[in-house]
């Protein structure tokens, strides 16, 4: 299988290759053309001109001159960085002295950027947005796009959640997260629409661009409190036809990963857990000296797991083809890209099936632009993905359960006659659910398309355009896979007993699932034009319709009307204006829309007489803006205004004397709220751009003040209502921060040289929040953060006072109410309303959250020569972790921390309680002992290449080829005292798939 696979790509890259330069090969023969370049009547060197759609080009040199091949009917492209871009007929331009005129600082055609709807050129643009390119990300591969972006945007905090085949998710946050309800993610756009992102290849991605003000946000109307995150897809080019080819090969290594025990340390805590809550040992000491000796396996087994079933490493495939090219009025961009991540089980290969983890995604993508004639444009963007993920049946999260949490004494993996081990206990045998249950297949496919229509209408005014744009996205699921089932026998009793049931192999039943489709259309007219040279206006006004369905719910639809106006003064001064009036069915009839606008200004103040002969300040740019947004996405209720009624099965009301219900009556629950709204955010933004050293340092800093409110919050009701009411927007929290990037670059001969760097610090506090009546001040959440310490979800801890060391202090300690049995080694927790008991009353509102206070980025690229490499890194500070179901998950959860646990001989020692097995109820409560800092530093990225010489590529028709090492998830640097990942502490425990580093070797060549 793995065969036909790689053939099959290879074929069709063959096919694609063939066919794409078939169609641009060259019929005429071409002769030399040649001229002079020159800026302000003086010569120009190092200006590129290149031969439109002929892979041709050359440099001017000292003088300005230039002499290269080409037809007569060719387009000579003449460019330069901070120069406008000329063209001209090649028999135009023979002999002749072309003029470049410099640009301005920020007017390049080098400097524009995306915006909703339009383009800017960055000296235009009075938000706050920030942009990366997706040909400065270094070719990772790995399954998702969403951990590249880490550390790399100011304001953008990057985290991952999971890792493992088909799984390497992230969450996105944009300037903190400014509300404690749900629905608190930024919204991603590809292409202007929203729909999913992570399963694109990075070789598809134009650019990435933060949204992050109102002035740049507002234009979403309701979908636009939260942040966004714009993504633009490549699109053709008239300048070049290229073919570009990657192909990478590498592994990913478990990393993080504490130790299991072995049977002869498991028994011996287990027997100390027993002990300390006075029950007898189960393990005597023959036990223990089979168990150490491993005299008798099958009687006394001593398994590790992990060492059997999971392989320190497992490989991954990346190969993508692209070819991009185009004339004056067709433009194209076409993909193919094929990536294989396979898992880190052993031993799942069987005669009939292969159970092992894998995942294979195939991506394919063309965009198309063509001018049918001198004023109308049309566009299509169509892309397809197929995900191929396998897994064993009961899942991985079943098995890597099994692995982490099974005793290594609980049973021979084999028993001596072969047939697999149980007990009555434990019924799953790991070896049986790779390779005695089979495999499930899941098969997700996507269409997602983009068609749109451009007409100018310069017959009515210059500069007037109606523009069209409709999307149609849809996807769906197949499940399919094998069956059985597997006996496990206990052959430590006599008779032998045998537990669960053997199945031959059979079909699993196969299933659609997860099938809907999303259309949105934005139709509209934009205007752009310029005035007696210092008065230029761009503007633009859409109306957006939009319907999102899957057969097992109901339709989410929402319109809106957004428009835009910015207006720019001798390209020094500017003004802005947008608003939007949108709405969504999820509210009542009658308050179902909102108006949000938003203003805005810049002023490039080193255009002014007082700087602008300044040596040092190359470019400096004030900006503001403020406005309000909205958020609908109100914690995920459907219809919230409407009531719901319902019959459950024994629900009414008693009659009489007797307490059971005697008439049947329908409920409502929840009871609706025709008046619930959306968040409301209104922002403040100020900031600066500034460029030094002669442009060589590059500096933004801005600072926002956010105020949100009509949060949906819980009602506080009397429980004799008998009634569960919807939420109510009482809600509100006050957000500020300050966030910079910083970016320096310089070039000594062949040695080129840049830093970059970035930092957000958000501060989030809790306004006003609905709370239970009479709490004490140290219960509520007001004027603490929105976050909670993640999987607990809470921000409510008891606080430690260290370990009890003596029954004497146990004694002359606060009684701790509910915990049970005290003993010496059990964490002690402070009286805090000093009543002389611990209980609920002494849990206390905490600052703890998993959502960092301040986030950073920085990296250096360095190239000499052929040779690069770059690096980027990320960290955070101000979150806070929880170890307790690490470290404290009870005795199925022995680890090798476990042996830092309190005894008698080890108090002054120890860092976690005694054992218990099952009076644990004092230690397992959330309190701070098992809160730790999450603060850490990591090397997210590396890469090393080497760019093979143009001579040496040119002989066989090559324009770049290079060799190239990347890393991901290298290195951490964190304040924990365990050995665990601190981005996710729990990966690799519990059934979490362990947490990985990326490794690969890679090939990149264009034609």
């Amino acid at each position: 299988m793995k065969s036909l696979h790689m053939k099959s790509l290879w074929l069709i890259t063959l096919i694609f290759c063939i066919t794409t330069n078939k169609g641009f090969a060259q019929k005429e023969v071409p002769r030399l053309f040649t001229g002079k370049v020159i800026a302000s009547d003086m010569p120009l060197a190092g200006v590129q001109v290149e031969v439109q759609e002929r892979n041709r080009k050359t440099f001017t040199d000292a003088d300005g001159s230039f002499s290269i091949l080409a037809e007569p009917t060719d387009i000579l492209i003449f460019y330069k960085n901070d120069f406008t871009t000329v063209q001209r007929k090649a028999g135009d331009a023979q002999g002749l002295i072309i003029s470049l005129v410099p640009s301005k600082i920020g007017g390049g055609e080098e400097d524009e950027v995306i915006i909703p709807f339009g383009v800017r050129k960055s000296r235009e643009v009075t938000y706050a947005v920030g942009t990366v390119k997706g040909s400065d990300l270094p070719q990772l591969p790995i399954g998702s796009l969403t951990p590249i972006l880490g550390g790399r945007l100011a304001g953008l905090y990057i985290q991952q959640t999971s890792n493992g085949p088909g799984n390497d998710n992230g969450t996105l946050q944009i300037r903190g997260r400014s509300t404690y309800n749900s629905g608190n993610n930024p919204r991603v756009l590809v292409d202007g629409i929203f729909r999913d992102y992570s399963d694109l290849d990075i070789n598809e991605i134009e650019s990435f661009t933060v949204l992050k003000d109102a002035a740049a946000l507002t234009w979403y109307g309701l979908n636009a409190a939260n942040g966004i995150l714009m993504i633009t897809t490549k699109k053709g080019s008239n300048k070049r036809t290229s073919i570009n080819f990657d192909s990478q090969t590498g592994l990913q290594q478990s990393a993080n990963n504490v130790q299991s025990l072995n049977s002869f340390q498991f028994a011996n805590l287990y027997n100390e857990a027993l002990s300390n809550g006075g029950r007898p040992a189960i393990y005597n000491q023959a036990a223990l000296s089979a168990y150490q000796n491993n005299s008798d396996p099958f009687n006394f087994p001593n398994n590790n797991y992990k060492g059997e079933f999971l392989r320190e490493s497992a490989p991954i495939f990346r190969n993508v083809i692209s070819a991009t090219g185009g004339s004056n009025s067709f433009r194209y961009f076409t993909l193919l890209g094929y990536y294989n991540q396979k898992g880190n089980f052993k031993s799942t290969e069987t005669d009939d099936f292969d159970s092992q983890l894998k995942f294979q995604r195939i991506n394919f993508r063309v965009n198309l632009d063509y001018d049918l004639n001198s004023n109308l444009t049309v566009g299509l963007d169509a892309a397809a993905r197929t995900g191929n993920l396998r897994e064993p049946l009961d899942g991985a999260s079943g098995l890597l359960s099994d692995l982490y949490n099974l005793p290594p004494n609980a049973f021979p993996i084999l028993n001596q006659n072969g047939t697999f081990g149980g007990t009555s206990i434990y019924q799953n045998n790991p070896l049986g659910r790779l390779q005695g249950r089979g495999y499930v297949r899941n098969l997700t496919r996507a269409l997602i398309v983009n068609a749109n229509v451009k007409y100018k209408m310069n017959f009515v005014t210059p500069g007037l355009s109606a523009n069209f744009l409709v999307s149609y996205d849809t996807q769906g699921s197949y499940q399919s896979g094998l069956t059985k089932n597997y006996e496990v026998t206990d052959l430590t009793i006599n008779p032998p007993i045998t537990y669960r049931t053997s199945t031959p192999l059979n079909y699993l039943s196969s299933s659609f699932s997860a099938n809907n489709r999303r259309n949105e259309i934005w139709a509209g007219v934009d205007y752009e034009r310029s005035f007696k040279g210092d008065h230029k206006i761009n503007s633009s006004l859409r109306f957006m319709r939009s319907v999102d369905n899957a057969v097992e719910r109901l339709d989410f639809r929402g319109q809106q009307i957004s428009a835009r106006v910015d207006y720019g003064f001798k390209d020094r001064y500017f003004f802005g204006l947008v608003s939007s009036y949108a709405g969504s069915e999820n509210f009542a009839p009658n308050r179902r829309y909102g108006f949000f606008p938003a203003v805005s200004a810049g002023w490039i103040a080193s255009e002014e007489t007082f700087l602008k002969d300044n040596s040092t300040i190359n470019y400096l740019k004030f900006r503001a803006s403020y406005g309000i947004m909205g958020n609908g996405d109100i914690g995920g209720a459907r219809l919230p205004f409407r009531s719901l009624y319902r019959a459950p099965a024994g629900f009414g009301y008693a009659f009489g004397t007797g307490f059971a219900a005697t008439v049947s009556a329908d409920e409502i629950s929840p009871a609706g709220n025709p008046l619930i709204t959306w968040e409301k955010l209104n922002r403040f933004n100020v900031g600066t751009d500034v460029q030094l050293l002669n442009k060589a340092l590059t500096l933004s800093v801005d600072y926002f003040d956010d105020k949100r409110s009509d949060i949906l919050t819980t009602p506080r009701v009397p429980s004799i209502l008998g009634i569960t009411l919807t939420g109510i927007n009482e809600g509100k929290v006050n957000s500020k921060g300050v966030e910079g990037s910083v970016n320096y670059e310089r070039q000594f001969n062949e040695f080129n040289f840049s830093l970059n760097g970035n930092y957000t610090y958000a501060k989030n506090e809790v306004i006003s929040i609905n709370e239970d009546r009479g709490i004490p001040a140290y219960q509520s959440s007001i004027g603490l953060n929105t976050g909670n310490v993640s999987l607990i979800n809470t921000k409510r801890f008891y606080v430690s006072d260290g370990l009890f060391q003596n029954q004497a202090q146990v004694n002359s300690s606060p009684t701790q109410g509910p915990a049970g049995v005290i003993k010496p080694g059990d964490i002690k927790y402070k009286d805090i309303n000093n009543d002389g008991v611990i209980n609920g009353l002494d849990a206390i509102n905490t600052d703890y959250t998993d959502i960092p206070k301040s986030y950073y980025g920085f990296g250096f690229n360095v190239k000499y020569k052929f040779l690069q490499v770059n690096t980027q890194f990320q960290g955070v500070t101000g979150r806070s972790v929880q170890i307790k179901s690490i470290v404290n998950s009870g005795p199925l959860g022995f680890n090798e921390l476990s042996l830092n646990r309190w005894t008698p001989e080890t108090a002054s020692t120890a860092k976690f309680p005694r054992l218990a097995v099952a009076d644990r109820a004092n230690n397992n409560l959330d309190s701070d002992f098992w809160i730790r800092s999450g603060d850490f530093l990591k090397l997210r990225t590396v890469e090393l290449s080497f760019s093979l010489p143009e001579k040496l590529i040119k002989k066989v028709n090559v324009q770049k080829a290079r060799i190239y090492l990347t890393g991901y998830n290298l290195m951490s640097f964190t304040k924990l005292d365990i050995d665990v990942d601190p981005e996710m502490p729990y990966a690799g425990y519990g059934s979490s798939y362990p947490n990985l580093k990326t490794y690969s070797l890679g090939l990149n060549v264009q034609f």
